[in-house]
Formats: structure tokens, sequence, C-alpha cells
């Protein structure tokens, strides 16, 4: 399995927002980095950006660096379009395909959708990362989405079950990018996840993002703590 990233950094909304500081000195690009080497070899990850200056950091950390054309950065460039000339730079031609995307940084659970993707059955071909919505939705006129007014009301633990692509992990069987050049296929396995999302449209999100990134962090060491703390105890 091969990683693809794309790694934009002429982001309109906030300025270089994928390798600004966000924690200290590390970027969203770096924090998804060190994730992603807990999992796969560097070698296995290529990283793509419009931006030649991108190389030197994506060579810091043993990545291969694709350099896009800046013409799939912009609003006009197709999904498919991009996806096609990300996937299509890997050398591989015939291994499963991640796709992962910096900014959801609390998304850390590469193991666990590489070991469900290797259990699935044949007949999925990718696997998307999604949440489950659990709230009454109207649409733009008002109209309900998911449940009805008045009598046929529902709490929402009865609501019909939806789900949330995150952009945070996708799996693509190869055979399936060739026909579709797209993250989600024919037969996708919906992988569930309980990380909070992050949704950094303006530089205000972005430093929420930083508020609850740090929280979270700082509950998962303390968390950590109380687990070896058991252990030792039971010793």
């Amino acid at each position: 399995m091969k990683v693809a990233i794309p790694l934009k950094t002429n982001s309109e909304r906030i300025e270089n927002k994928n390798l600004r500081p966000f924690i200290g000195e590390k970027s969203l690009f770096d924090i998804k980095s060190e994730q992603l080497l807990k999992v796969f070899k560097p070698e296995d990850i290529y990283v793509s950006s419009e931006n030649p200056d991108v190389a030197k950091l994506v060579k810091k950390y043993g990545f291969n660096f694709h350099l896009r054309d800046i013409a799939l950065t912009t609003k006009t460039a197709r999904e498919n379009q991009i996806v096609k000339n990300i996937t299509d730079a890997i050398d591989d031609k015939t291994c499963d395909v991640m796709w992962v995307q910096v900014t959801q940084p609390l998304f850390d659970e590469f193991k666990e959708i590489i070991n469900k993707w290797e259990n699935l059955d044949n007949k999925y071909d990718s696997l998307a990362v999604v949440k489950k919505i659990s709230h009454h939705i109207l649409d733009e006129k008002g109209n309900p989405i998911n449940f009805n007014f008045g009598y046929w009301h529902k709490v929402s633990q009865d609501l019909p079950k939806l789900y949330e692509v995150t952009w945070s992990a996708f799996i693509m069987k190869r055979a399936m990018l060739e026909e579709a050049y797209y993250q989600i296929g024919r037969c996708p396995y919906l992988y569930e996840t309980n990380a909070p999302l992050i949704d950094i449209n303006n530089i205000t999100e972005f430093e929420v993002a930083q508020i609850l990134y740090r929280h979270y962090m700082m509950l998962k060491t303390e968390n950590q703590i109380q687990v070896q703390k058991g252990i030792q105890d039971v010793r």
C-alpha cells in the first residue's frame, strides 16, 4: 500500500494553512507525517504540491515529492483530475492507495483502518473514514432531510443512519481508481471514527483547532499515565 498526500500551499482562506506553525513549530503536515511514519515506510509516501519549495520539507521526511500543476489547485479543478494526477505519480501501478488529508490532526487511526481493510470482504472497492450524524438536518428552504415535523418527529436516537465524510483518510483499490479516479468507489466500506472533527476555514477556526488539539493530546497523555500506573499496580 502507498500513501498519497495532497498538500496545497496556496489556500485562499488561510495563508499557508497546511505548513504554518500549528503546535509549537510543528505544522499540520508535520503532525500528519509523524502519525503516518508510525505505520508506513517513508518511501511509500507520496506528497503532491504545486510549490517546488515543498520538496525540501518532503525530503527531510524521506517521502516522494510530486510537483502538481498549479491549475489543479484552483476552484475550477475537478476532483477526479486531482486524484488521477496524484495517484498516477505513484510508481507501483498495482498497489492499493491510501489518500490522506493533513487537515484532521486528531485522526490517528491508520493502523486500525489498515487492519480493517486487510480483513474486509473482497466486494469492497474502497474504505472511507466517516462520522455518524446524529442531528436533525434541514435543507436551505427549511425542509427536513432526515426527520419529519409534528407527529412524525423522531428523537435523535431513532434518526436514520447518515454519515459525514471526514476527509481524513480513504483507501482505494487500484482497479477502482483506474475506473473512477475518486476517493470513494461503488462499494465503499464506511469506517466510523470517534475522533473529533476540526473544520478549519478561517484563522479563528485555526486557533480553536489549536486549543482542541492541545486539550485532546493532554487527555491522551493523562490516560496513558493512568494505564501505565494500573499495569504497575497489578505487578
